[in-house]
């Protein structure tokens, strides 16, 4: 099995860069924008044996696991004291040994902690954020071009080009904070 560890805000700021949405961070609504990536992951990793740990940094007292929208995608937020790559380093040592580990980041630090050469026994695979943005968006684009038929799932978000999305973000928003309103 491989177990992907995934930087949050890392990844998640990739994937607003390739959708072309790359808003700045007081413009976004980030539970909203956390939502959407994990959901996305939870698509990715579906029929197949991986999984993935996503983690983001947090400014709350403790280190916190969120219940997760699927059974291979756990979300965790980490605290004042533990940050998002202090847990990913410490989960992928335990992790190595006996599953195929996948670190997801492009924090130059974090890849030189977790890939040290005095792990060579017990290698971590690397991935660059844009890399595995890419990979993840193909992959959705393949599943849709290929599944059709009754039942088939399919999100008009990931078909749709990047300036007909950034032109329909306001409608989506005014129709979210109306339901937001009135449910």
């Amino acid at each position: 099995m491989t177990v992907y560890l995934i930087d949050g805000y890392n990844v998640l700021y990739a994937l607003l860069q390739a959708e072309g949405r790359g808003a700045s961070r007081q413009s976004m609504d980030l539970e909203r924008e956390r939502s959407r990536l994990v959901d996305r992951l939870a698509s990715h990793m579906a029929g197949t044996s991986h999984r993935a740990v996503v983690v983001f940094d947090s400014k709350r007292a403790r280190l916190e696991r969120v219940e997760s929208a699927s059974k291979n995608v756990e979300v965790y937020f980490g605290s004042f004291s533990r940050s998002a790559d202090a847990i990913i380093e410490r989960v992928a040592y335990r992790l190595r040994r006996d599953e195929t580990v996948v670190v997801v980041s492009s924090d130059y630090v974090l890849q030189q902690t977790v890939f040290s050469p005095s792990q060579e026994r017990f290698p971590v695979v690397r991935a660059s954020s844009a890399q595995f943005v890419a990979e993840m968006m193909e992959a959705a684009r393949f599943t849709a071009e290929t599944s059709s038929g009754p039942g088939t799932a399919q999100r008009v978000e990931d078909r749709l080009p990047a300036d007909v999305l950034s032109r329909m973000k306001p409608l989506r928003d005014s129709l979210q904070d109306d339901e937001g309103r009135h449910g």
